[in-house]
């Protein structure tokens, strides 16, 4: 047993977040090779999951969807909740992150959700992931009602102790993690280096995140870009929204990094009411983004995975109307 391994292993019981900070320090100095890939940075999109009317996934629909992404000048994608992640079976994961990586071919990275109610699922996913060729994973806490901040912090440590890929830290609403935990957790562990904010309102907690974490956490927004500027302005290293209109994020964040902030605001804000379709609650957001892509060549269908409200008929006819406006087209 290495010396890594030797100290992880002597674990046993709650892990203290201090104590996990100065024995990661301690692994650092006697040369683990435990140094996180901390260059990830720029527009990654959450990918949309083309399913038919049957519930079936639509690998071909995958594929060119990982291209049009590619196209619209994308550093990343992610594999998550906005992929409708967890209404695949563990085979259906395993299938839909070999395609993405498979296509994808080094061009950009892939980021996949291994989030689960246990750590032991959670490292299970985690250890699936990098074997099949992500470069990152993301996860939130246990959605458990009342889970004390120990046990997220032991189930994060330990999930991060069991990989060498960096971790995506998930604060989301109902299952939120606060600025305190995200700056203790990237100090207990080099792998828990980035982390998406997305408990509303994010901005507030973008600054106060970065204040405490310092350069030890790259911070990125989500959301599907409703602070999108100001999570810029505090400091965001980057974006995970939704992929209907990656091209316009893209071109906004490129905009706003020359330095031309007006520009990217007046860019962004044109867009909103389109983005706020796609922003619709139970299960209507998935609905509209799949169409916004089918209009856009990249699906041939565009179904969710039932259950999902549809939305109505006027939904639609604004989603025309506001395309048409906006000149919203293939790439």
């Amino acid at each position: 047993m290495g010396p890594v391994a030797g100290v992880l292993s002597s674990v046993t019981g709650p892990i203290n977040i201090r104590d996990a900070a100065l024995r990661w320090r301690f692994i650092r100095r006697i040369g683990g090779d435990v140094m996180a890939d901390r260059s990830f940075s720029g527009v990654f999109p959450i990918l949309q999951m083309p399913f038919n009317e049957a519930g079936q996934i639509v690998f071909e629909d995958l594929r060119s969807e990982v291209e049009y992404a590619i196209r619209g000048g994308v550093h990343g994608v992610g594999i998550a909740y906005g992929s409708e992640v967890n209404k695949l079976d563990d085979h259906e994961r395993d299938e839909v992150l070999s395609a993405v990586v498979d296509q994808a071919n080094g061009r950009i990275k892939v980021v996949m959700n291994t989030g689960a109610p246990s750590t032991v699922q959670a490292i299970h996913y985690t250890r699936a992931a990098k074997v099949l060729g992500a470069d990152a994973v993301m996860i939130a806490p246990p959605a458990v009602a009342g889970i004390p901040t120990t046990l997220v912090s032991q189930h994060l440590v330990e999930v991060a102790s069991s990989t060498d890929i960096p971790i995506f830290m998930q604060d989301m609403n109902g299952a939120g993690m606060s600025p305190t935990l995200l700056a203790d957790l990237s100090n207990a562990h080099e792998n828990l280096c980035y982390a998406k904010i997305e408990t509303l309102p994010t901005p507030n907690r973008f600054t106060e995140t970065g204040e405490l974490a310092g350069s030890n956490l790259s911070m990125f927004g989500g959301a599907n870009g409703v602070f999108f500027i100001e999570e810029m302005r505090r400091g965001a290293k980057g974006t995970m929204q939704g992929i209907a209109l990656c091209d316009i994020v893209r071109k906004t964040w490129d905009t706003f990094q020359a330095g031309n902030e007006v520009a990217a605001e007046s860019m962004w804000n044109l867009y909103q009411p389109l983005v706020k379709l796609y922003t619709l609650a139970e299960g209507q957001l998935y609905w509209v983004a799949k169409e916004i892509l089918r209009r856009r060549g990249v699906f041939t269908e565009a179904y969710p995975r039932m259950p999902a409200v549809k939305p109505d008929d006027g939904i639609f006819r604004e989603l025309d109307s506001l395309m048409e406006r906006l000149g919203v087209a293939p790439i």
